[in-house]
């Protein structure tokens, strides 16, 4: 049986089977600059392998799309896509035996049925037969192109030929996709060249995992709904699997799976409660063009939601998935190192059924329990929203009533609030993929304690747990090893938005004193640019003089702003900053908005005295904070 999906090396694509290119493909169309530049980006690859001195990892160039025709026993894959770079390598590997003395080729494997001189001038390109002039076509052309660029790369890379050369054959990967006999080529190549690029590391990894199913294609299909499903990331993955259209039919596939009222997070048995359509093969055609599932017969909607955007994409939540599952606490989220380290080809079907399980639960829990940014009409929003069911009345006249999901109701109650600022605090402060660290260990928090995701007192535990992590990473961030507050320079982003948080929790005692500032609207928000309140250059002000370095560059005197802020500051003095912005503060971080009202007590102003005080005043409370935590734990 062969395979619907499979990684070839270039030395397996070269080597194995049969290839032939149809009349309908246009002629080897490649010049010069492509072939160097494939040669480049392999170069690429191997000289960064090389210089960090690590395995050697694969390197992907793109896909192979084939029919397989089988005539006498005899196997034979047409190729519907990929044939330029086809073409292009062997003609890198006819070079290679030729010109450099690297015979990696057992025969030539590719045909071209309708085009006599070509398949002629192929054989004599393996057996080094001389080709006459008029003979010449695209492929000798090509032949040179390999040839003059192979030079060219290698002597300026100064590369070991022979190891740039096993690098090629061994690590150097095409995807393969096998189409089905009775595919509609012109519906695949509408799909397809719509696309207008190439497949992205985790359309690679669906296709890779779909085809560990084998022939069960309705296992297959199950679990490609699993996986578009969580792969539209910017809506909860509930809305893409029925859910019942009136009030008596409850036997639906969305409450099989996640309960009556969405409450359940521990999903089983999901692939059982899953449905899909007419079992057919043409449906593999959505592992290979990641055309969207057709379900829409299927789903109801539901209420509209809000449009909102999540703190991590969905290749980097297959990351946060993959290692949860295998409980390693060694993670990395760079996306690029997707393929290898899911290792598909060293996993079985049960792994692949058991990931789709969880990838699902996993989504299930991040849309209910994990912030999102939320665009309202005129700003946005940090919200943390689970579905619920809503009934409505068909007509005025007693007709029958529908439902529908909405997404209005806080997952916490009493909590919603404090654990929307944690989040968004950590969201706002590591705003890379790869620096999702903290969003793993809430996830695997949350995954802990699946079992009492239900339960009221849960709120109450899981904003503890985010306080605790909050105090953690600030004592990494926040403190010189003698537990003084760092300076100017040393000290990042995190530490002002974790001291934003422990003013809100004293909001209380605070809206005592400053009685300009609204502590319960306070949000969190991308504020990235760390600025001196007192400037270190100032200028306007009847020539006010820069104030000492330890007033200047202390955490009193910092604080932190957006990027287009900083630069409508400029070197203002404080009360000139006041005046001329007094209007924008309210948005501000509240260390700024407690500064700002400062300066703006005429008896008072900005200066050293008030920057100590204002410093010793968080510091205190920056430090029973952690205390508190610290004895929570004792």
């Amino acid at each position: 049986m062969v395979e619907t999906h499979i990684s070839l090396s270039v030395n397996r694509l070269l080597n194995e089977d049969t290839y032939a290119i149809p009349l309908y493909q246009r002629n080897f169309a490649w010049t010069y600059d492509e072939i160097e530049q494939l040669l480049n980006d392999v170069a690429d690859a191997f000289q960064e392998n090389r210089d960090n001195q690590e395995n050697r990892d694969n390197y992907y160039i793109g896909t192979l799309v084939v029919n397989l025709v089988v005539n006498k026993e005899k196997k034979l894959f047409k190729i519907i896509d990929g044939q330029q770079r086809t073409t292009a390598l062997n003609l890198i590997a006819l070079a290679l035996k030729h010109e450099f003395g690297f015979d990696r080729l057992k025969a030539v494997n590719l045909t071209f049925p309708a085009r006599k001189k070509s398949n002629e001038n192929i054989q004599k390109l393996f057996t080094k037969q001389k080709i006459s002039e008029c003979d010449e076509n695209e492929l000798t052309r090509g032949y040179g192109y390999a040839k003059d660029a192979l030079k060219k790369v290698l002597e300026e890379r100064q590369f070991n030929p022979q190891s740039f050369v096993d690098y090629l054959f061994e690590n150097v990967i095409i995807f393969r996709s096998v189409l089905p006999e009775d595919l509609d080529l012109n519906l695949y190549f509408e799909r397809f060249n719509s696309r207008g690029e190439q497949l992205e590391a985790h359309e690679i990894l669906k296709a890779q995992m779909m085809a560990k199913f084998g022939t069960d294609q309705e296992m297959a299909q199950k679990f490609a709904r699993i996986w578009d499903a969580c792969a539209e990331f910017d809506k909860p993955v509930m809305k893409a699997f029925q859910i019942r259209s009136r009030p008596n039919n409850t036997d639906e596939e969305g409450e099989k799976i996640f309960g009556k009222e969405f409450t359940n997070f521990k999903l089983e048995s999901v692939f059982e409660k899953i449905r899909v359509k007419k079992i057919e093969q043409r449906s593999l055609l959505d592992a290979i063009t990641q055309t969207k599932y057709e379900s829409s017969s299927l789903v109801n909607n539901g209420a509209d939601i809000s449009n909102y955007t999540t703190v991590i994409d969905f290749p980097t939540f297959l990351l946060q998935v993959f290692f949860i599952m295998e409980g390693n606490d060694e993670t990395t989220f760079d996306d690029k190192k997707l393929l290898k380290i899911f290792e598909i080809e060293r996993r079985e079907r049960e792994w692949v059924q058991q990931f789709g399980q969880l990838l699902l639960t996993m989504k299930h829990i991040f849309d209910t329990f994990i912030v999102k940014n939320v665009q309202l009409e005129n700003e946005t929003e940090w919200q943390i929203k689970r579905g619920q069911y809503e009934t409505y009345q068909r007509n005025e006249n007693g007709g029958w009533k529908y439902v529908r999901i909405n997404f209005q109701k806080n997952t916490f109650d009493n909590l919603n609030k404090n654990i929307i600022l944690l989040q968004s605090m950590f969201a706002v402060t590591f705003t890379a993929n790869r620096d999702s660290r903290w969003l793993y260990e809430i996830l695997q928090f949350l995954f802990n304690h699946i079992e009492e995701l239900n339960q009221a007192e849960f709120a109450s535990l899981f904003k503890d747990f985010l306080e605790k992590m909050a105090v953690r990473y600030a004592e990494e961030r926040l403190f010189t090893e003698d537990k003084t507050i760092k300076k100017y320079g040393a000290i990042p982003v995190y530490a002002f938005n974790f001291v934003d948080y422990v003013l809100w929790q004293n909001r209380e005692e605070l809206e005592k004193e400053y009685k300009d500032i609204n502590f319960d609207h306070f949000k969190f928000a991308y504020r990235r640019s760390i600025e001196h309140w007192y400037p270190q250059n100032p200028n306007g002000h009847d020539g006010e003089r820069q104030l000492p370095a330890e007033f200047l560059h202390s955490f009193g005197n910092l604080c932190i702003i957006t990027d287009s802020q900083n630069s409508k500051f400029g070197n203002l003095v404080p009360s000139a900053k006041y005046n001329q912005w007094q209007d924008i503060f309210y948005r501000q971080s509240l260390k700024l908005q407690m500064m700002a009202e400062i300066t703006s007590k005429k008896d008072s102003g900005w200066g050293p005295e008030q920057i100590t005080e204002l410093e010793k005043e968080i510091l205190t409370r920056v430090n029973d904070f952690i205390e508190s935590k610290s004895s929570e734990q004792r």
